[in-house]
């Protein structure tokens, strides 16, 4: 009885991630997109790297975080870690009009980070990871660094790449 039950709770964290996997993939192919496919793979691949390598940094080299060495846990990990985090960003970035003003953005930023910190909780919660020395508090900090970062690199991405390619086009 206790096998089956260790089971069932070691699947309900790869089910809840599952579904919140396509949940987050449903909604941005649903959104409205402000930017183009070419600028979202730019922005997607960007948050894939930087969040990669932060997990890497975190969980691997100065284990201030572990994962479950449970199979069905760690496929949960890393549907959080691999589609979660990087599609709900996206989805933020996306969000509104081009001509938002920066609090509104600030907002979306905000919001953003407080889901994806509300996923990490549940993460924690469901015991898919483990914090050894590690504040919840360091995660929303990086969380709101990210989509920073990000949005740093799509406004580098726009000025070097699109309209440099806008300005051949119209020669």
């Amino acid at each position: 009885m206790t096998i089956w039950k260790k089971q069932l709770e070691v699947m309900m964290a790869f089910a809840i991630y599952f579904f919140i996997g396509w949940l987050t993939i449903i909604c941005f192919f649903v959104q409205k997109k402000k930017y183009s496919i070419v600028e979202n793979t730019v922005l997607i691949l960007s948050v894939l790297i930087i969040n990669l390598n932060w997990t890497w940094l975190v969980y691997e080299e100065f284990e201030l975080i572990t994962y479950s060495r449970e199979p069905w846990d760690f496929v949960a990990y890393l549907i959080k870690r691999s589609i979660v985090i990087p599609v709900i960003v996206l989805i933020c970035l996306n969000f509104g009009r081009k001509q938002s003003s920066l609090v509104k953005k600030l907002m979306h930023i905000l919001v953003s980070s407080l889901v994806i910190l509300g996923i990490t909780i549940i993460s924690h919660l469901l015991k898919v990871t483990t914090v050894k020395h590690w504040s919840i508090f360091y995660d929303l900090v990086y969380y709101l660094l990210l989509h920073l970062v990000v949005l740093g690199i799509h406004k580098w991405y726009q000025t070097y790449m699109v309209d440099k390619e806008k300005e051949v086009l119209t020669k």
